[in-house]
């Protein structure tokens, strides 16, 4: 199971505090040079990289509004226009203790640079928002980034043509692995191994399981659509890529254990919530190693609540998916999934004779034709089930 990750706070900043341990001595370099249009800040500390994790960075102005996000900030036009200090704000975990603690530095003054006429729009006038990164997010997957800008306090989303600049920042366990200045650049390749691109100096780390993928968005539109710029983001969890495949077009491999919200007991001993393959799909009795995968099994409307929480949804039409796994499995996109060690729920009602005395749900089984022998083969089948027993769960694609 892994724990999900608040959302980038989008909120104003009301007050500069320290949380925590002592000073970082947190400051803001601009190389000595004067501010103007487009100058780039970059906060400093003396905090030792070896002491902390999962540094996170904000920028903020003397109204508590935030004006940028990450380790550097372009100083827009916006910002000239509307703001007359900055302050920019470190939040990091200590790695002696693992307390938070987050510091800010003193204010700068832009007093004398502003460019902008005073009713020029403010900066986060623009609201973007309904941030996904794709619906499975592993090392070597392509994600593609999906977003809405709205005006603030509207409901419909400006059209995305609109959008003339923006940013996009990528990065893993806090570390810098990617910007994007394109709009329209919004594919992802997730590495195998990253480094921080804000510290060059940094060691190849290995793309792991539960690390968290953060994107950071900054948009400005076009004076048709009223001009102005916004800025978003979001938190996502890094899963584990299977080699057996993880997505197969709108289904997406049977959740493992280490990735749903449900507690199934500790992964390295005997649970009857965890199902046990090596990386082909077939049953193992080992309980851990590099070629153990262990997959949730769970009671049909928890089941459904994980797919959900991952904004998609449990199997709904069980025949269909019947049909599609008697022809993925014989060499296609399913072949070494874990197809036959649990059955595969749905979130169809049996509406059969007895099962629908008991309230059964519909899962998908591979039924082998001599049950007592696995060499004779079988054929996918729905069968009804009761929906406190255990299966598998395969999420799907939500229709637009």
């Amino acid at each position: 199971m892994y724990f999900k990750l608040n959302q980038l706070a989008m909120v104003s900043l009301l007050t500069v505090g320290v949380v925590g341990t002592a000073s970082a001595n947190v400051y803001i370099d601009h190389n000595d040079e004067g501010i103007r249009e487009n100058s780039i800040l970059v906060v400093k500390s003396d905090l030792n990289k070896d002491e902390i994790k999962n540094p996170k960075f904000v920028w903020k102005d003397e109204k508590g509004t935030i004006v940028g996000l990450g380790k550097k900030l372009i100083v827009t036009p916006d910002i000239l226009g509307n703001s007359q200090n900055l302050t920019a704000c470190i939040s990091y975990i200590n790695q002696n203790d693992l307390t938070s603690s987050i510091q800010c530095s003193n204010e700068m003054s832009l007093n004398g640079v502003q460019t902008l006429d005073a009713l020029a729009p403010r900066i986060n006038e623009k609201e973007v928002s309904d941030v996904l990164v794709g619906k499975f997010i592993a090392a070597t997957e392509i994600v593609n980034l999906s977003y809405n800008v709205y005006n603030k306090g509207e409901t419909t989303p400006i059209d995305e043509s609109a959008i003339t600049d923006a940013i996009y920042q990528w990065r893993i366990d806090g570390a810098l692995v990617k910007t994007v200045t394109s709009p329209s650049n919004k594919q992802f390749l997730v590495p195998e191994t990253f480094d921080d691109d804000e510290d060059p100096g940094t060691a190849e780390v290995p793309v792991e399981a539960g690390m968290p993928l953060t994107v950071s968005i900054s948009v400005t539109l076009s004076s048709e659509a009223g001009g102005g710029s916004g800025i978003g983001g979001d938190n996502f969890t890094i899963q584990e890529n299977f080699p057996g495949g993880n997505v197969a077009d709108n289904y997406y491999r049977p959740m493992l254990s280490i990735e749903t919200d449900y507690d199934e007991g500790d992964e390295a001993t005997e649970s009857e919530f965890i199902v046990r393959t090596d990386g082909n799909g077939v049953a193992t009795d080992e309980m851990t190693g590099d070629d153990v995968y262990g997959f949730a099994a769970l009671p049909q409307d928890i089941a459904a609540q994980e797919c959900t929480n991952r904004g998609l949804r449990l199997v709904s039409d069980p025949t269909a998916f019947s049909s599609y796994l008697t022809v993925e499995t014989a060499g296609g996109k399913t072949e070494h999934w874990p197809y036959d060690v649990r059955m595969l729920w749905s979130s169809e009602k049996d509406a059969t004779e007895p099962g629908s005395y008991f309230n059964y749900y519909n899962a998908v089984g591979y039924i082998y034709n001599t049950p007592s022998d696995s060499t004779g083969g079988g054929e996918f089948k729905v069968v009804g089930q009761d929906p406190a027993s255990l299966a598998l769960v395969v999420c799907e694609d939500i229709p637009k």
